[in-house]
């Protein structure tokens, strides 16, 4: 059973070097979005000191429906699992919960990331119409 133990942490699914991209849209009605903002305000600065993740954000949405976005980026499968379980992550279950409609809530798993360097290549074989 030892081997085994030891042979599955190698075979582990779960990318080291992927990106885990957490978004959860928040629709909390006038009345709770201080209260929303406020739980999101208490957890973002601890998440953002955890070794692994690269940044968590809150952005006001300035839109119909006045929405919360909530963002994390984490550079480990493993430690974004472990943060999911932590009462932080419970804190911010409590924000979800005041979200008058349903929440929109996606884990985006990335295993590759192109930067300014895609725009230069894909600028340098564009054709030279210009569509606007």
């Amino acid at each position: 059973m030892a081997a085994y133990e030891a042979l599955s942490k190698w075979h582990d699914s779960r990318k080291e070097s992927s990106v885990v991209i957490s978004t959860i849209r928040i629709f909390p009605s006038r009345d709770e979005r201080r209260q929303v903002l406020g739980i999101l305000r208490s957890v973002q600065g601890p998440t953002q000191a955890q070794p692994h993740c690269q940044s968590c954000g809150i952005y006001e949405e300035d839109d119909f429906e006045n929405s919360i976005l909530f963002m994390e980026r984490w550079d480990s499968e493993v430690e974004f699992e472990r943060h999911i379980r932590s009462d932080s992550f419970w804190r911010i279950l409590a924000a979800v919960e005041l979200s008058r409609k349903r929440p929109e809530i996606s884990f985006d798993f990335v295993s590759e990331t192109k930067g300014i360097a895609l725009i230069e290549d894909l600028r340098r074989e564009a054709p030279t119409d210009n569509l606007l």
